[in-house]
């Protein structure tokens, strides 16, 4: 028993979250506290029957087939949406369960979505970031028992849609003032929590994306549908996740519009495209405290292979290079074409011995490759192997003062470096931290 207590215990005792600055650490938790008091308040307040078990049912699967279907965009959506609050669809479900269901398992129903959402999306990657999970799903929980206590106040049929007569404009005014309540203070401890917890970030950087909140509306209002659906016509909830795993397709689209400009030869994003992207990521790394890391990544004397097997057998090599790069990467890291034979890597949330790891790991599976090139003019098929990539890599810690085009500029050094020191190596570069600079004379 002490095991099972202890394994959750050691997990949340590895987040990031404590060592934050004690003012930090203060606000999280008394957003939390809050949250679950208010949630523990409004369990008794109504019985619940036989057929709320059932909509809290089918509310939790369509959550789970959108969160399925929404996996392969979601990480992408994430890793570009810059220092702001994240826009979260998974607020349909949410919404539908403040509307329809009694308030224990409306506050059960955020549980299970932020739950699954977690184990689906980020099982591994960033378990220390695990509290930011908790700390946003504790704002959504808040934001339910506001709206909760605004319709329960303000409708009399709550909770419940009834089938004929609802949707007057009375109780679409309650319903309005409800999810207008839900998202402000959903929005605004958000904000709070980024701006105490980053000093050095501008109110203007978080609030750079916020015209993409307008479609919060829409979110929202895919949650009155299912609602409505749930009590009248189940089936038709499917019609719901179809709809909001498109919508999450469109925002996609939208947060990456200029990512349709990729290298034809690699598949590797434009280097204008990276720089932007990346410049996106160190703002939101300042803000949650992570650490990145640029590579600049080389083909050994890529000249002499265009040389020898020609500029089809060139392509040949440059694009298995590419592959076997992109395999030794995290699916959340920036991959840019740098131009020629060279590749700029933006690895999120690294240390030393991760960035270490991977950068050798790219070198080794380079050196592996065994290039199949096929015949022209009746010529024999040729192999090409040996290929051999060096590699410079610069550390940027998230309280460095340090952009992106500093770090590109010492990963280059480091690459040049191990040029110099033979080839087919890497070599490693840590940017100054703010605290270790020389203080103003």
């Amino acid at each position: 028993m002490r095991t099972l207590i202890a394994a959750p215990w050691h997990w949340a005792r590895s987040w990031r979250l404590w060592q934050a600055p004690r003012h930090v650490v203060a606000f999280v938790l008394t957003v939390e506290v809050i949250a679950v008091a208010a949630a523990a308040g409004t369990a008794t307040l109504m019985p619940i029957r036989s057929t709320d078990l059932v909509y809290a049912g089918m509310l939790a699967a369509g959550a789970w087939l959108h969160i399925e279907g929404a996996r392969p965009t979601e990480r992408q959506r994430e890793r570009g949406a810059g220092a702001g609050p994240y826009l979260d669809t998974k607020a349909v479900w949410s919404v539908a369960g403040a509307l329809i269901l009694p308030p224990l398992l409306a506050s059960a129903l955020v549980l299970v979505t932020y739950t699954i959402a977690w184990l689906r999306i980020w099982p591994r990657q960033r378990p220390l970031d695990a509290f930011r999970w908790v700390f946003s799903g504790a704002t959504i929980l808040l934001g339910t028992q506001a709206a909760i206590a605004v319709l329960a106040l303000g409708m009399p049929t709550y909770p419940g849609l009834p089938r004929a007569t609802w949707a007057g404009f009375a109780d679409l005014a309650v319903v309005a003032a409800a999810l207008g309540l839900r998202w402000l203070l959903n929005y605004g401890l958000v904000v709070g929590a980024i701006l105490i917890s980053s000093p050095n970030t501008r109110l203007a950087q978080v609030l750079e994306n916020f015209h993409e909140q307008s479609q919060e509306i829409g979110a929202y209002a895919f949650g009155l549908l299912a609602a409505a659906l749930a009590v009248t016509n189940p089936p038709l909830l499917l019609a719901v996740v179809v709809g909001v795993v498109a919508v999450h397709r469109g925002l996609l689209l939208h947060q990456y519009r200029m990512a349709a400009r990729t290298d034809a030869k690699t598949g590797f994003f434009n280097l204008e495209w990276w720089f932007s992207a990346a410049r996106q990521a160190l703002d939101r790394a300042r803000v949650h405290g992570t650490t990145l890391a640029v590579l600049i990544a080389d083909l050994d004397h890529f000249k002499q292979v265009n040389d020898t097997y020609g500029h089809v057998g060139g392509d040949r090599a440059l694009e298995a290079a590419a592959q076997a790069l992109r395999a030794e990467v995290r699916d959340y890291d920036l991959v840019g074409r740098w131009g020629g034979e060279e590749f700029a890597v933006l690895l999120l949330d690294v240390d030393e011995q991760t960035t270490r790891a991977i950068a050798e790991r790219i070198r080794e599976r380079i050196g592996s490759l065994t290039v199949s090139v096929e015949s022209v003019d009746d010529s024999p098929a040729q192999t090409i192997t040996g290929l051999t990539i060096s590699i410079g890599a610069a550390l940027i810690p998230h309280d460095s003062n340090d952009t992106i085009d500093e770090a590109v500029r010492a990963a280059d050094a480091a690459l040049y470096n191990v040029k110099e020191a033979g080839r087919n190596q890497v070599s490693l570069t840590q940017l100054v931290r703010n605290h270790d600079r020389p203080s103003p004379a």
